[in-house]
């Protein structure tokens, strides 16, 4: 945690000095003394580019803060950090620098008592990252925007030296990461591809990168594909329609579901609540209204309809056809 906005305004020019000083001494207000010496400090954990601390607490803790110092190499100290906590992990450092730490506490009058013993250690860089997580792939093919694109998130990596992702993209489900088949490197854990084809089905996996180009295995696959849009066959474009009206377009290969939408205009309107299906097929149901009322097809009134299709549970978007219109007898 940073420092409180209650730290008295002197403090945070003392906090950047260098490693000279001893630290003061006295009483403050009303007989207070200056906190006590943190204790103990040690390396709890050295890993890839970070230093892990930890130290005893001061024995008249009340609201004492604690402030890291570091110094890298032979040069001077500055505070780095401040704390509540009795522990600090120092993350992004550079492996082939040797860095010494000390702390204070801070009470809240702003006043800093002496510092505690100082640590030194070296980061390094042994190990690859560990694979990204919970890798997805989403398609859109939605022409009436021109979106045309396959969307991957995934968890992000928690390496203290990470530098970043690379995306590895083939048309075989079993593929091997390869230098052939990178798509990208991204530095957040999201990425678009949209260098796609409609109908081709592409598979993924994410690996993470630290800053020695140390690069984690690949992740679980993830795989999805640009549907195109549905061909509707009925009510036939501009025809009449029975008011109980059916609705039926063309199978699309790797579609899980369908979801017919109904409009009183050619972008908005919906007065459809037709459930979700697999099949080719669905009957009109009107969504409810205001108070119990049900939405019917109104004789003589012009509707249009849609057919969304997706690769997804819960009939995530993926493609959209064209909107066509019919008219109730």
């Amino acid at each position: 945690m940073k420092l409180g906005y209650w730290l008295l305004s002197g403090l945070l020019a003392f906090l950047v000095y260098s490693c000279g000083g001893d630290g003061g001494s006295g009483a403050g207000p009303d007989g207070e003394p200056l906190p006590g010496t943190p204790s103990r400090l040690r390396v709890s954990k050295i890993g890839d580019g970070e230093i892990q601390l930890s130290w005893g607490a001061v024995a008249d803790e009340g609201d004492v803060i604690y402030v890291v110092h570091r110094a890298e190499d032979d040069g001077a100290a500055v505070a780095v950090d401040s704390t509540f906590r009795t522990q600090f992990g120092d993350r992004a450092l550079e492996y082939e620098i040797e860095y010494t730490y000390f702390v204070t506490a801070v009470d809240n009058f702003g006043r800093e008592g002496q510092r505690s013993n100082a640590v030194s250690g070296q980061p390094f860089n042994n190990l690859a990252p560990l694979a990204p997580t919970s890798l997805r792939a989403i398609a859109h093919n939605i022409e009436i925007f021109d979106q045309l694109e396959i969307a991957l998130d995934w968890d992000a990596s928690e390496e203290a030296d990470l530098v970043g992702y690379r995306v590895y993209r083939s048309t075989e489900p079993d593929f091997v990461v390869a230098d052939d088949l990178l798509r990208a490197e991204v530095e957040v854990p999201r990425y678009e591809d949209d260098q796609i084809e409609v109908s081709t089905v592409y598979y993924y996996q994410v690996t993470a990168y630290d800053r020695g180009n140390k690069e984690s295995e690949g992740s679980l696959g993830a795989r999805d594909v640009a549907l195109p849009s549905a061909e509707l066959v009925e009510p036939v474009d501009g025809e009449l329609a029975p008011a109980q009206a059916v609705f039926t377009w063309r199978a699309i290969p790797e579609v899980l579901s369908y979801q017919v939408v109904v409009t009183t205009s050619p972008t908005s309107g919906e007065i459809s609540a037709i459930d979700l299906t697999g099949d080719t097929t669905a009957v009109f149901k009107g969504r409810t209204l205001s108070g119990s009322q049900t939405a019917v097809l109104e004789s003589g009134a012009i509707y249009y309809w849609k057919v969304i299709a997706s690769t997804k549970e819960g009939g995530v978007e993926n493609s959209v056809s064209a909107v066509e219109d019919f008219k109730i007898r």
